[in-house]
């Protein structure tokens, strides 16, 4: 799938004008595939989530869910839940290492989804404390806020995971807001698939002779 995404060099207040020119027709379909997918995917995880909220209660002990403030759509606060990958002392769990390179721990987010505060794909919700500082230095930050923010999105399938620069995941995300239509969402989902299976594989590839895998001990944070 071809999909042409221009270079965005416009300031926040001309990205404001083009997402508020999205059409409603596109904006409901959106939404209501949003609500779908939340849907089915709850219902069809259901089973996993819960043999999975058993395996981290019985390896770590503790709540199942890590939940984190972060900033939602129209500068509105919410809290994120998620499986809870890493113990007290900050180390990835066996658990845990299964469930981050297939994006599992993620899951729960379907919740979010189905209630309004998410959207399948969008900017990934930054972390609340996080976000006045960035406001202070990127004058273009602000406008992160005028969609819903995605369990994935187009800087997330482009290589900006976890701990990266913050500059440019902007950039790729007023490129998303500024260009964004059903097609690009379609892409997005797609190539988020192909970034699953090569982490996947990546990360349970045998290293040479040891008969042992990778492991994601620091690919991302408890809080990313």
């Amino acid at each position: 799938m071809n999909v042409a995404l221009r270079r965005i060099d416009d300031r926040a207040a001309r990205i404001q004008q083009t997402v508020a020119r999205h059409a409603l027709a596109a904006r409901a379909v959106k939404r209501a595939f949003d609500v779908l997918v939340a849907l089915v995917g709850l219902v069809i995880a259901a089973p996993l989530l819960a043999v999975v909220a058993a395996l981290i209660w019985l390896e770590s002990g503790g709540p199942v869910l890590y939940r984190q403030r972060r900033m939602g759509y129209g500068h509105r606060p919410f809290v994120i839940g998620k499986l809870r990958t890493m113990d007290d002392a900050g180390r990835v769990t066996r658990v845990g290492r299964l469930l981050r390179p297939t994006g599992l721990d993620e899951l729960p987010q379907l919740w979010h989804v189905l209630v309004g505060q998410m959207s399948v794909v969008g900017p990934r919700p930054e972390v609340l404390d996080r976000v006045p500082r960035w406001e202070r230095e990127l004058p273009d930050y602000w406008a992160r806020h005028l969609m819903r923010p995605g369990i994935t999105g187009w800087a997330q399938v482009n290589g900006l995971r976890g701990d990266v620069s913050i500059p440019e995941r902007l950039r790729y995300d007023l490129q998303y807001l500024a260009t964004w239509s059903l097609r690009v969402d379609a892409l997005v989902l797609w190539r988020t698939l192909g970034t699953i299976w090569r982490d996947t594989r990546r990360t349970y590839q045998p290293q040479g002779g040891m008969g042992g895998v990778t492991a994601p001990e620091t690919a991302r944070s408890q809080e990313i």
